[in-house]
């Protein structure tokens, strides 16, 4: 029963946008505000981006279950 429960998505990631300040809910981060279009950065960006050596930039945007509350910007992200 345990492993079914792994498989599941258990947190919701809500992102207020810091242009439209439309609230988005998913269970990944997103690329993209779905309302005014403004592309988002990945959480942690600055310690992700010097693994990037040509790979896929959607590899970046975390899942929400992968997430802790200390990696989110205060104000803009909330774990649900």
């Amino acid at each position: 029963m345990n492993e079914l429960k792994k498989d599941s998505k258990e947190k919701l990631l809500i992102r207020a946008c810091h242009c439209c300040s439309k609230l988005s809910e998913s269970f990944q981060e997103l690329e993209r505000c779905s309302h005014c279009d403004k592309a988002f950065l990945p959480l942690r960006y600055f310690e992700k981006i010097h693994d990037f050596k040509g790979e896929s930039w959607k590899k970046h945007f975390s899942e929400a279950d992968d997430l802790q509350a200390e990696d989110l910007i205060k104000g803009l992200f909330v774990l649900w």
